[in-house]
């Protein structure tokens, strides 16, 4: 068997194990599935080392005149997101032996895990368009079948995110007929195809439609907040947060870069640009104001593409590394705080914002990598999400017309860091509530996936060459990173910062904070447990303030417009998916009304549509 098939065939077969094992034997096939994935992840990093290689067969034609070429071809682009597929994937089957403990779910779970892995490593590895294709929908059902496995609501949401995926797949189907009968090929590398014609950026927009729904841009981003309360933690962290993002914005990329020709500035690129800037400021702002943890994580997984959008389709180099490099830095933190979440789900029973409090000091090393992997999306630094932020912002910077996406960029980050002070505070600081009281950290196999993943958040920000060098820039061929004005010039992670020296600072000055800290504390404080307001005792749920009401203000005090836009946001009243939905039941319902079964009605509608083939016979013949 050829090396590139490893990484498709290996999880596939072992997909087939778990679904003889009962649902008492969960763990064990959790266990043989890690044991299968591990050696996957081995041969994965042994394929990355190769850097170039390619595969191909034709499985069958038509007629001779549509071979069907099972082509793959690995470089350092692709081996760069099978490695992170591979990683994410060992991550999560190693979580979920600990969070699936006591869920009545069964071992078919790490089947259909198994052949997701298995699926994007297809759709990474694939050159020929239709190949990517289908695998691209095989992954579509199969998280139709991961979220049809979660808790209440969970029948509504798989069928939401299998209608907008499925619709964006067939947007991918008509664009590679268009692209095979007017360019005569599929193999990705061999595409160069120019946008300045109606065929070119009409297929183009088709394949792009298929990248940006599965990353979860706007305006095909519904169904991510959709799945997201009762899809599992742990498919929340590998599918939406990781897969997706690595495999739509790899295509997207793809897209830009190769297959077509689009030039930095042209009409295209202003389009792909204003649906990055709307998709940071739109959905972070929904994210602002949500109650529930892991729809609230979900929204920021919609604002982050929009970075990664706006980098990509900006064509400026030093925004298209930062870009790529967000991809990476997003799928990190991203699954660490989903992960996170499905933590704090598994011992409080619950994410609602409002139930939850003072979990610091119980579960410790939740809370060390979610204030990590929340810097880190919040962009600040010495974090990883801080430099592709960075990279960004002077891509922007590097044109003087995209200062308004310069602006919408750092305002989305601005709001996400204070999304996430009402995260932090409202999952690990303030009053505990007293049902909470006997809450304790989650198991070894839940806390080393969210250890290494905070680790990597970190290392990746302070040491930014090293993934940027080793991935990154290989990716794109290229041999440095822009300084100045847009152009490669030189291999550094930015031209104004200095990641590691930036570092050093900041620990100097902690500990200077720290030691300041410590000479204001000197002396006797007094601590009194009751809480006397106007003569009257609190007790610890009277005095207990949620973090959900740091921002009420926004939503209670800016007027009618603001509150009525988030209404209708919340509603899904500009969703396009429920736009259309109501167009085709009012259709339906006009069909029911005229279907009536009254006699006369169908009588009626026979005289009318003969009046109306006599009228045209009439006139044809003059």
């Amino acid at each position: 068997m050829h090396e590139l098939l490893y990484p498709i065939v290996l999880p596939a077969i072992a997909g087939i194990i778990p679904l003889f094992i009962p649902r008492k034997g969960k763990l064990v096939a959790g266990i043989i599935s890690l044991a299968a994935y591990t050696w996957v992840l081995i041969k994965v990093i042994a394929l990355f080392g190769i850097g170039q290689l390619a595969w191909s067969k034709t499985l069958f034609s038509f007629d001779g005149e549509f071979p069907f070429v099972f082509a793959l071809r690995l470089s350092h682009f692709s081996g760069f997101i099978l490695l992170f597929i591979a990683v994410f994937g060992a991550l999560v089957l190693l979580y979920s032996l600990g969070y699936l403990h006591g869920k009545k779910t069964s071992s078919v779970y790490y089947s259909f895990i198994l052949w997701t892995l298995a699926a994007a490593a297809g759709a990474a590895l694939s050159d020929n368009l239709f190949l990517l294709l289908i695998f691209w929908e095989i992954l579509t059902f199969l998280l139709y079948f991961l979220v049809n496995m979660g808790g209440e609501g969970h029948a509504e949401a798989a069928a939401k995110c299998f209608n907008i995926l499925g619709f964006s797949d067939a947007a991918m189907l008509f664009g590679i007929l268009i692209i095979w009968m007017h360019y005569g090929t599929l193999s990705m590398s061999a595409l160069h195809i120019p946008t300045n014609d109606a065929f070119g950026a009409v297929a183009f927009f088709l394949l792009f439609t298929g990248a940006i729904a599965k990353a979860g841009s706007i305006p095909l981003q519904s169904w991510v907040p959709e799945i997201a309360r009762p899809t599992y933690s742990s498919v929340m962290a590998l599918i939406p947060a990781a897969l997706d993002k690595l495999l739509g914005i790899y295509l997207l990329t793809r897209l830009t870069l190769n297959i077509f020709i689009i030039e930095s500035g042209s009409w295209i690129s202003l389009v792909m640009m204003i649906l990055g800037a709307v998709t940071i400021i739109v959905a972070v702002f929904m994210a602002l104001v949500q109650h529930d943890l892991k729809k609230l994580l979900s929204f920021h997984a919609i604002s982050q593409v929009g970075y990664m959008v706006l980098g990509v389709g900006s064509g400026i180099p030093i925004a298209i590394v930062g870009g790529l490099f967000h991809m990476l830095n997003n799928a990190l933190y991203k699954s660490g705080l989903f992960l996170a979440a499905g933590a704090v789900e598994k011992r409080t029973g619950t994410t609602d914002l409002e139930k939850l409090g003072g979990l610091a000091g119980l579960m410790p090393v939740t809370f060390v990598t979610t204030v990590v992997t929340a810097l880190s999306i919040s962009g600040i630094p010495p974090f990883n999400g801080f430099v592709s932020k960075w990279f960004i912002y002077q891509g922007m910077l590097a044109k003087g017309g995209n200062v308004i996406f310069l602006v919408a960029a750092i305002f989305g980050s601005a709001l996400t860091l204070a999304s996430f002070i009402k995260v932090l505070h409202s999952l690990f600081l303030g009053r505990r509530p007293e049902r909470l009281e006997g809450v304790k950290e989650v198991d070894f196999t839940m806390q080393l996936p969210m250890v290494f993943i905070a680790i990597l958040c970190v290392l990746f920000g302070v040491f930014a060459s090293y993934p940027l060098q080793r991935f990154i820039i290989p990716a794109l061929g290229l041999s440095g990173v822009e300084t100045a004005n847009g152009a490669i010039t030189t291999i550094s992670t930015a031209g104004f910062w200095s990641p590691t020296l930036a570092t050093i600072l900041i620990i100097v000055g902690i500990i200077i904070g720290l030691i300041i800290y410590a000479f204001g504390r000197v002396g006797n404080v007094r601590v009194d447990e009751n809480v006397w307001i106007g003569g009257n005792i609190m007790d610890n749920e009277e005095i207990r303030l949620p973090g959900t009401g740091f921002y009420k203000t926004i939503t209670d005090d800016l007027g009618p417009v603001v509150r009525g836009a988030f209404r209708d946001g919340e509603r899904g009243a500009v969703d396009p998916y429920n736009i259309f939905g109501r167009i085709c039941m009012g259709c339906i319902n006009v069909l029911r009304a005229l279907h009536n079964g009254i006699l006369s009605t169908y009588l009626s509608w026979v005289v009318i549509g003969l009046g109306v083939l006599v009228f045209i016979l009439m006139f044809n013949s003059y």
